[in-house]
């Protein structure tokens, strides 16, 4: 009995010793073969983001970057590979000039419009602002856009700062994941936004923060990153999950297209709860631009766009609201994405948001939009156009 027992044991170990050696030999080859669905896994956890490395605990906005910070380098190899500088409010860019005779264009968003991914020279403030210069050299564009931020802490933003900037119109570079922030309305249309710190918020963040850091190693950070993970949530799962392969899934594109077309038209999904709460904060934004131009510019991650165009996209809540509202403009990036062949260039490749061609498209796109609406320069020629997706050199 003490015999059987005894080769149990060495049989279980015996197993378990030859399960962690073909991990390790799975771990150790997986990187070689270069299986790009497998590699798009494991950047997505191990991609360096920048608020989790540089975020600074802020009571009103929950988080900003850390201040002052100068020619800090975002990179991950073959993938990401950009500088980024914070002004003394946390904010990227350098100190704004809060001069009497400048008009103030204020960018809101999250990621997208903090230009993720691209050099500060080549986002879309900076395209905005090159070109608007050389019409009145009194414009200049102040990025407020902090990644990662929903639509609660971008209102928040704006009434944080609109009193020193005055700005003369506002861009919204709105992303459908902006909207995780929905909460239950406390009265019809009436919504509680505003974040209320707890004691020991502070401190989760710090503690965040540190574990986000290069030299921080842990199991689990260990696990979440590897390639053995990797293999079994884009290989293995999807064998046995129809919903896993339905999700990553592309659906077939016209030729010479990169995304499925877009719809001609659409179902009226406004009494949905995320398009009257959304309804609700863009009427907030606008009233605290005291109704002065509004324009409003839809992303949508390719995955998205790899898929077929849906009825009930939220875009057609933005662009309902829009029109129903004075001095409020919506421009359809993802219609125009879906319409433009070599659209995929406009995207990191194996990230979702937007390369330097993207911003430069989107900054056509707006251009075209703000030279027959915006005050002082309705009709002055605009230079760049969604075609011109050169990079600012």
């Amino acid at each position: 009995m003490k015999k059987t027992i005894i080769s149990y044991i060495l049989n279980a170990a015996l197993v378990l010793l030859s399960l962690c050696f073909s991990l390790v030999i799975v771990e150790i080859s997986l990187p070689f073969l270069k299986i790009r669905t497998i590699e798009e896994a494991v950047y997505q956890v191990k991609r360096p983001v920048v608020q989790y490395i540089y975020g600074q605990y802020n009571p009103t906005l929950r988080y900003t970057l850390k201040t002052n910070l100068h020619n800090i380098r975002i990179h991950y190899s073959n993938q990401l590979d950009y500088t980024i500088d914070t002004n003394k409010y946390g904010f990227r860019g350098e100190d704004w000039d809060i001069s009497p005779q400048r008009k103030n264009i204020i960018i809101l968003g999250d990621s997208f419009a903090f230009g993720w991914g691209v050099q500060r020279k080549e986002m879309i403030g900076k395209h905005l602002e090159k070109e608007l210069k050389q019409l009145d050299p009194s414009y200049q564009v102040i990025n407020l856009a902090i990644p990662g931020y929903s639509i609660n802490e971008i209102i928040a933003c704006l009434e944080l700062y609109r009193n020193l900037l005055k700005p003369v119109a506002s861009v919204y570079i709105f992303c459908p994941n902006d909207l995780d922030g929905i909460s239950e309305p406390i009265f019809p249309g009436i919504y509680d936004i505003e974040y209320k710190p707890r004691p020991d918020d502070e401190k989760l963040f710090q503690e965040m923060i540190e574990r986000n850091q290069p030299g921080y190693w842990s199991l689990n950070r260990f696990y979440r990153g590897s390639y053995c993970k990797a293999f079994h949530a884009r290989v293995i799962r999807p064998l046995f999950s129809k919903r896993i392969r339905k999700s990553l899934s592309i659906d077939p594109a016209p030729d010479g297209y990169d995304f499925p077309p877009p719809i001609e038209t659409a179902n009226n999904c406004s009494d949905s709860p995320k398009a009257k709460f959304l309804a609700s904060c863009l009427k907030r934004l606008h009233g605290d631009l005291l109704s002065r131009n509004f324009y409003i510019l839809n992303t949508s991650d390719k995955y998205t766009l790899f898929k077929y165009d849906q009825p009930n996209s939220i875009r057609w809540s933005l662009k309902k609201i829009s029109l129903e509202t004075p001095n409020m403009y919506f421009i359809d990036f993802e219609t125009f994405a879906r319409k433009t062949p070599g659209s995929r260039n406009y995207y990191l490749d194996y990230d979702d948001h937007w390369s330097a061609q993207g911003h430069a498209a989107a900054a056509g796109l707006l251009l075209e939009k703000m030279k027959s609406t915006l005050p002082n320069i309705a009709n002055k020629t605009v230079q760049l156009s969604p075609t011109d997706l050169r990079p600012v050199q």
